[in-house]
């Protein structure tokens, strides 16, 4: 259960970033400045081109979207299969 938990925390994160990107972009990096100075000049070019940081934005709502209806798939499958009888349950495991 925890492995769920945890990803569906990873999609919202990434999904929450990417529309962050896409609201503010410069202010978003004006923030972060930090790090080593080739880390700071990335920073600064997309500072100055939020177009290219939206896009970026545009690709984690995407990803964060597809992490999650992954993750939904993947509960709703298993929620499906523990309301079976046990009987089918046990068929469909042990046929080989």
């Amino acid at each position: 259960m925890w492995t769920k938990r945890v990803k569906e925390l990873f999609a919202a994160f990434v999904l929450g970033n990417g529309i962050l990107d896409l609201i503010a972009p410069r202010q978003r990096l004006l923030l972060w400045l930090v790090g080593p100075e080739a880390l700071r000049k990335v920073f600064i070019w997309f500072a100055d081109h939020p177009t290219a940081y939206r896009l970026r934005g545009v690709a984690r709502v995407g990803i964060g979207i597809w992490l999650a209806l992954r993750q939904y798939k993947e509960l709703k499958r298993e929620l499906a299969e523990a309301q079976r009888p046990w009987w089918r349950r046990w068929r469909v495991f042990h046929r080989s």
